[in-house]
């Protein structure tokens, strides 16, 4: 059922392409047995290096914890409420996420990937032509959200792997095109994972760059980690 849902959201020229896509990746079967992650590595911004740690269990929850020198960002996502904290390490302040973070959230929480039962998931997928990474042929695939965002991915045209992910993102205030690109792979337990993530404005040098060290397939993370330790909001009085 799963595979027929996924179908029915992709014009016909673009079944073809998802298909491969995801058995790329390792298959549906293998995808779908994972049902909690964490990974961890390091992340740059710029000319600063932090501990990245992220966290995901089904259905579509997510801890995302970023550790700089001077401050400590964590991302919560429990399905449906999100929330963030960005400050001193030790002292996290969580605040409930716009609406923007939200649906940034929601995205980035999809343990399977937007190719992944697309139909269900309310997004559009169509054919975008090819192209090219860095001299590497692609296969390029447009993707409409439920929640109005627009992304193109760029496939392998010869291993049919995720290569790039471009679309606009709200940075600081403003919206902006930036570009993911991957860098490197590594396949745990025959699914396909992404290992240095290079990010920026296109045509240009990235900014951010995450290199994953440590991935772990199914360990036991309680629901409460995806929460903040206490109602975020104003203390009362």
């Amino acid at each position: 059922m799963a595979a027929l849902v996924l179908l029915e959201a992709c014009t016909p020229s673009s079944k073809r392409l998802v298909n491969q896509a995801i058995e790329a990746r390792g298959g549906l079967e293998r995808l779908k047995a994972v049902r909690s992650a964490s990974l961890s590595g390091k992340i740059h911004i710029g000319s600063v290096e932090g501990n990245l740690s992220i966290d995901f269990k089904r259905p579509n929850q997510m801890r995302m914890q970023m550790v700089f020198p001077t401050r400590t960002v964590v991302r919560l996502f429990d399905g449906t409420s999100g929330w963030m904290s960005s400050g001193p390490a030790g002292h996290p302040e969580f605040e409930p996420m716009s609406a923007v973070d939200l649906s940034r959230a929601r995205r980035e929480a999809d343990m399977d990937g937007p190719l992944v039962d697309s139909a269900a998931k309310g997004i559009r997928v169509e054919p975008a032509g090819k192209g090219a990474v860095d001299g590497r042929p692609t296969d390029a695939l447009d993707l409409l959200f439920s929640d109005g965002t627009a992304q193109r991915y760029e496939l392998d045209a010869a291993t049919h792997e995720p290569v790039r992910w471009e679309g606009p993102e709200l940075v600081n205030g403003k919206q902006r095109e930036l570009a993911s690109t991957i860098r490197a792979t590594r396949r745990v337990e025959g699914v396909l994972f992404p290992t240095v993530i290079e990010s920026g404005a296109p045509g240009s040098s990235p900014t951010q760059r995450i290199n994953i060290e440590r991935i772990e397939l199914n360990p036991r993370l309680d629901d409460a980690w995806f929460h903040p330790p206490v109602a975020a909001g104003p203390t009362p009085p």
